[in-house]
């Protein structure tokens, strides 16, 4: 990921602001696969989309030619998104130009979607790939949030986050064996590790036993309580609405969590936005709800919003292969190498009307990854980020949320997912989803995490 440049580019660089009638028309395929909120939109908790438009595809060099920013594209997918009812966007200045695209697009389709009808939440904190790129501090945070502000063309934020808060705060240091497996050890999981532990012994060397909910473990952990008293200024101001974290480790995010709430000014954080744990190879994020929603701090307390970000856990369930700089572990990658080769040769073997050989990883991890953002499974209400570069992908997506859907006998007018071929459908990817599944457990890598962050980073 590129740094971003010290000095915004114009808005115009990334286009002009054309009117709605130079775009072409981009039709729904059916009606809103969700009930969805009238505007205004007020409520994160409560009107957020069980989809969320994910801005991170809109970063050069990630997933998208660098071209491809500087297109109407994106402009066509928010809006077909905002058709669809997807009514909350996410971003971050270390997406560089994410908020820059997104917001020459919502200026286009403002006439058609004024900023009352939908919900942005950004990040601060993180401006480039190294440690030595974050910046918690106060005065930076406040910046960060008015810069952003600035660039996306909105007058306040639906959600500010601390970007990757694990690369500031002081997380404990795990020097034992299996300590990828400590997460799931922490919760009882089952899993693969060689060393036996008891939940209480894993919390403990997690730091988040309840007896640690108010310790603060350093430095690192002061800056992280600084940032958050900076955005509940910020809150108080009426510039953000809801205040939150983001972040891969599950339990240095429930230790942040339970910091936050502990300390002065004793309130608790709103959001928590948490990656890759909620895929194929890890279910721990709705097995962590719990203790995500126990209290701590008094009476204060309300749990925070749970966010479910990359169901293909940063394109290692890509048909293409996992991504070099993946930080997963070599077994996992293998192992999902061999399941990808499975599902191939079973999609082509018995073909099945919606599903493409050469995009079944995608699909089939697609299919798992936002399970829990509708009414059905474990991860009920578990709002879901994907990243839709463009019509095909926002297509795609709301396809996959309908054939969720088919498993609780839901339809909607004019639906093309829904019936006979939808129920087909939805079976035959849970049956690939077992395959997969069944592919980690055996390699012994499910619910198996990586370092984050890195040791070089």
């Amino acid at each position: 990921m590129p740094v971003p440049p010290s000095t915004d580019p114009p808005l115009e660089s990334f286009g002009p602001i054309k009117s709605l009638s130079e775009l072409p028309i981009d039709k729904i395929r059916g009606s809103c696969p969700w009930t969805v909120s009238t505007p205004p939109l007020t409520d994160l908790r409560k009107q957020c989309s069980p989809l969320v438009f994910g801005g991170g595809v809109f970063g050069l060099g990630m997933y998208n030619p660098d071209n491809h920013l500087y297109s109407d594209e994106a402009v066509r997918a928010l809006r077909l998104a905002f058709q669809y009812g997807i009514n909350t966007l996410d971003s971050s200045p270390y997406y560089f130009p994410s908020e820059f695209v997104l917001g020459r697009a919502l200026r286009i389709l403002a006439p058609e979607f004024p900023r009352e009808s939908y919900m942005i939440i950004t990040k601060c904190g993180r401006y480039g790939p190294q440690r030595s790129m974050f910046d918690y501090s106060p005065e930076r945070v406040e910046a960060s949030i008015r810069q952003s502000c600035s660039r996306l063309g909105v007058s306040y934020l639906d959600g500010a986050l601390l970007h990757d808060a694990e690369f500031v705060s002081d997380q404990p240091e795990q020097n034992v064996e299996d300590a990828g497996f400590l997460p799931a050890q922490a919760i009882g999981a089952p899993c693969a590790a060689k060393t036996n532990r008891t939940p209480e012994e894993a919390q403990k060397l997690l730091g988040i036993s309840p007896e640690d909910a108010a310790t603060i473990r350093g430095p690192g952990d002061e800056k992280v309580l600084a940032a958050v008293r900076k955005l509940f200024e910020l809150k108080d101001q009426g510039l953000v609405r809801n205040v939150g974290i983001s972040g891969y480790p599950l339990p240095e995010l429930l230790r942040i969590v339970r910091l936050v709430a502990s300390n002065p000014p004793f309130r608790p954080l709103d959001i928590v936005l948490s990656y890759s744990n909620n895929t194929v190879h890890s279910k721990l994020l709705p097995m962590y709800r719990a203790m995500f929603e126990s209290p701590v701090g008094g009476d204060h307390w309300v749990s925070p919003l749970l966010l479910n970000a990359s169901p293909f856990s940063m394109g290692l369930f890509s048909d293409r292969g996992a991504p070099n700089w993946h930080p997963a572990d070599k077994d996992l990658v293998a192992a999902t190498r061999l399941a990808h080769q499975k599902l191939k040769a079973d999609a082509l073997a018995n073909p099945v009307s919606g599903i493409d050989p050469n995009m079944v990883l995608a699909q089939m991890a697609m299919f798992s990854g936002i399970q829990g953002s509708g009414k059905s499974g474990d991860a009920q209400n578990m709002h879901t980020l994907v990243g839709m570069s463009n019509v095909d992908e926002v297509h795609a997506a709301i396809s996959v949320f309908r054939v969720l859907s088919a498993k609780d006998n839901c339809s909607y007018p004019g639906d093309p997912d829904q019936g006979e071929g939808a129920a087909t459908l939805y079976n035959t990817l849970e049956r690939y989803a077992k395959i997969a599944r069944a592919e980690m457990e055996a390699a012994g890598v499910n619910e198996l995490c990586w370092q984050s962050p890195p040791q070089d980073a």
